[in-house]
C-alpha cells in the first residue's frame, strides 16, 4: 500500500514546480520544495533525538510547517500526534500522559501552552520548533533522556532552499497500513482517546474524493481554514496534495477575510463546517456589492449537523456545488456516506440527508438506532486502547459510531443524533437535532441547542438553550415548538446565551450545558 512518504516523492518527480502550499504567513513551497523539506526535517529531528517509534506532538497553529513537521517526523520513523491547541493546559496535559512523548513539536504561538502542558506531566521531553533542521537544538534546559544532543544552535534565517544541501534519508518509508499521525478525540464525554490515521486511510478517502470532483487536478486552487490537527482539515491536506493542487493554508477564521480569500485567489474547492458556512452566507449576502464567487466549484461540509433551511439559503447565496461527508476520527477521512452535489436541490426533500454509503463502506443500523460500519480499510482502533476498541466493535467487526440514525428505502442515511446526547422522556425517544431543526426557523432564533434536565415525573424533559435575536420572546417560542412538533418533544423550558460552547469544529458542546443541570444526578440513555 502507498504510504504519504512515497506520495510526496511522486508528486516532486512529476509536478516539481508547482506550488503546493501557502500560507498566510507568506510561505510558499513547490512540491519540489516541499519534499526537500520534509527531507531536511526529518534529518533535523533525528539529529535532535527524535527515534523511530516515538510519539511526537505537534502543538501549532494553522501553517505551512506544520504540514512539513507532519511528514518529516513520519519520515524519521517517529507518529506525530496532532494536538487541538485549543484546550486548556490540563486537558492537553492529559493527552500527553497518553502519548508518553519523549519530544514535542511546537511554535512561538502555542510555545507557553506546551510547556506549561508538559510540566503538568513530570515528564521531561524535547522541545522542537516546526522548521527544524539537520542543526536543531531541543529547547535549553530539557535535554531528552539518553539521547544525544546536537552542538549547534538552529539558525534564526535558515538559509535558501536551493542553497542547503539535503541530507541522506532518516528512516524507510512506511508501509501503507502503519499510522500516519494519531489524532484525538474531543473528550466532551470523558477521557479522551488517541485514533490512528493510517496512510491507507488517506489515500483511499482521497482516491474517492478525486473520482467524485473532476475538477481537482494539478494546479487546482484549494482553502482551508479548518484546523490541521482535525480529521477534517487533515483531508483537506491530503486531497489538495494527492491530486497536485495548490492549498492556501489560513490560521485561523474570520468571515469577511475567507470570502477575501475566496475572490482574491479565485478559490475553486474548500472546505468547511456548519458553522462557517452559516458565517460565510451571512457575510456574502450583507456585502453591498455581492462577491465575484463565479470561480468557487464546490464546499465540501461535515463534521457536525446542518439545519435543512441553513444550507438551502447557503446553495442559494453562494451559487457553487456542496457535498455533505459523513465521518468520524475513528472511522478517518474517507466518508462513510456521501450527500452528493446532485441532491443538494431543496425540490429533491435530501437535505436533511447525509446522503448514502461511500465506496467501501458497508453501513447498517443496530440496536436503538445507532449506525455500525464495516470498510474496506481496515480501522485501526484506539491507541494502545483494547478495551475501549472492544466496546466500539461488535463481534461480526462492525463499529459502533455512537450516532443513532435511519436509512430509508433509497439507500440514503439519515443522522438523528449522538445516542449519548438522546433524551429519554417518559419512555419516549427524543432526538435534540429534531427540536432544533424546528427551533432555528424562528425568526427571532440566531443559533439553538437542546438538551435533556431532569424531572421528577418524566425522567428527563426537554430544555432549549437559544442565542436570540432581538424580539425573542421565549414563551412565544415554545408556543411556536407546539405548532410544529409532537407534544414530548417540545421543550418545557428555555433559557438564552450569548452564544453557545463549541469544539474547534463547531460542534455544539451538549455536555457542557449539561452539566449544571445534572450534578448529583445519574444521567443513562436506555
Amino acid at each position: 500500500m502507498l504510504s504519504w512518504g512515497q506520495v510526496l516523492e511522486w508528486r516532486a518527480a512529476v509536478t516539481p514546480g508547482a506550488v503546493a502550499l501557502t500560507d498566510n504567513r507568506g510561505a510558499e513551497l513547490t512540491y519540489a520544495g516541499l519534499a526537500a523539506a520534509v527531507e531536511r526535517s526529518a534529518a533535523g529531528y533525528a539529529a535532535a533525538g527524535v527515534r523511530p517509534g516515538d510519539v511526537v506532538p505537534i502543538i501549532a497553529r494553522n501553517r505551512a510547517e506544520w504540514a512539513v513537521a507532519m511528514f518529516a517526523l513520519a519520515r524519521a520513523g517517529a507518529l506525530p500526534a496532532a494536538v487541538n491547541w485549543r484546550l486548556a493546559a490540563p486537558e492537553v496535559t492529559a493527552l500527553l500522559e497518553l502519548m508518553r512523548p519523549g519530544a514535542l513539536v511546537t511554535d512561538a504561538d502555542c510555545g507557553p501552552l506546551a510547556k506549561e502542558a508538559l510540566a503538568g506531566t513530570g515528564a521531561s521531553a524535547v522541545l522542537l520548533p516546526l522548521g527544524a533542521e539537520p542543526a536543531a537544538d531541543p529547547e535549553p534546559g530539557r535535554p531528552a533522556p539518553n539521547r544525544p544532543v546536537p552542538d549547534r544552535p538552529v539558525p534564526d534565517r535558515p538559509a535558501p532552499v536551493s542553497d542547503r544541501p539535503v541530507p541522506e534519508r532518516a528512516a524507510p518509508p512506511p508501509r501503507g497500513r502503519e499510522p500516519l499521525v494519531l489524532l484525538h478525540t474531543s473528550g466532551t464525554t470523558g477521557r479522551p482517546k488517541l485514533a490512528p490515521l493510517t496512510h491507507e486511510m488517506l489515500v483511499a478517502a482521497v482516491v474517492f474524493m478525486k473520482l467524485e470532483v473532476p475538477e481537482a487536478v494539478v494546479g487546482a486552487r484549494h482553502l482551508s481554514a479548518l484546523p490541521l490537527f482535525h480529521v477534517a482539515g487533515l483531508a483537506n491536506l491530503g486531497y489538495a496534495l494527492f491530486t497536485g493542487g495548490h492549498l492556501h493554508i489560513l490560521d485561523g477564521f474570520d468571515p469577511g477575510g475567507f470570502v477575501d480569500e475566496l475572490v482574491s485567489r479565485r478559490i475553486q474547492l474548500t472546505q468547511l463546517v456548519p458553522t462557517l458556512i452559516r458565517a460565510v452566507t451571512e457575510e456574502v449576502a450583507g456585502r453591498s456589492e455581492p462577491p465575484d464567487l463565479s470561480h468557487l466549484t464546490e464546499i465540501v461540509y461535515g463534521a457536525s449537523p446542518i439545519q435543512p433551511d441553513l444550507l438551502a439559503r447557503a446553495v442559494c447565496t453562494l451559487g457553487c456545488r456542496f457535498r455533505q461527508n459523513y465521518a468520524s476520527t475513528e472511522t478517518g477521512p474517507l466518508p462513510i456516506s456521501s450527500l452528493a452535489p446532485a441532491d443538494h436541490d431543496p425540490a429533491r426533500g435530501r437535505l436533511a440527508t447525509a446522503g448514502r454509503p461511500s465506496l467501501g463502506w458497508e453501513v447498517r443500523i443496530g440496536d436503538l438506532g445507532e449506525v455500525q460500519v464495516r470498510g474496506s480499510v481496515p480501522l485501526p482502533g484506539y491507541w494502545h486502547n483494547p478495551e475501549a476498541t472492544s466496546q466500539v466493535t461488535t463481534a461480526d467487526g462492525f463499529h459502533r459510531t455512537g450516532d443513532v440514525g435511519v436509512l430509508d428505502p433509497d439507500g440514503y442515511l439519515t443522522i438523528v443524533d449522538r445516542l449519548t446526547d438522546m433524551i429519554v422522556s417518559g419512555g419516549e425517544n427524543v432526538y435534540p437535532s429534531e427540536v432544533e431543526a424546528a427551533l432555528a426557523g424562528h425568526p427571532a432564533v440566531a443559533d439553538v441547542a437542546v438538551i435533556g434536565i431532569p424531572d421528577p415525573r418524566w425522567g428527563e424533559t426537554v430544555h432549549a438553550v437559544v442565542v436570540g435575536r432581538p424580539g425573542l420572546d421565549t414563551g412565544e417560542l415554545i408556543v411556536w415548538a407546539r405548532g410544529r412538533l409532537a407534544g414530548f418533544k417540545c421543550p418545557t423550558s428555555v433559557t438564552t446565551a450569548a452564544e453557545l460552547p463549541r469544539n474547534a469544529t463547531g460542534k455544539v458542546l451538549r455536555s457542557v450545558l449539561r452539566e449544571p443541570h445534572w450534578a448529583g444526578h445519574d444521567r443513562r440513555v436506555s
